[in-house]
């Protein structure tokens, strides 16, 4: 059994409605995506699960939600 490329995996989703491509109806952006309805609950759900697998079931581990905007110094 071959696995899929990345390209049939995007076809896919594309086709299925979990992605679109971004701003399409003004020409849109290479390789940025808008999220669908399934899309949205897939990536909430993966992000759900990371963060239950790296840090609540970590001792070393401790969650942090910074600024994308920081100073330019760090």
């Amino acid at each position: 059994m071959t696995h899929p490329t990345i390209e049939q995996l995007v076809s896919l989703a594309k086709r299925r409605g979990f992605i679109f491509p971004d701003s399409e109806i003004y020409g849109g952006f290479s390789n940025t995506w808008d999220y669908g309805p399934l899309g949205v609950e897939l990536k909430n759900n993966i992000k759900q699960l990371w963060w239950k697998m790296f840090v609540h079931e970590r001792d070393d581990m401790y969650g942090l939600d910074a600024a994308l905007i920081m100073n330019p110094k760090v």
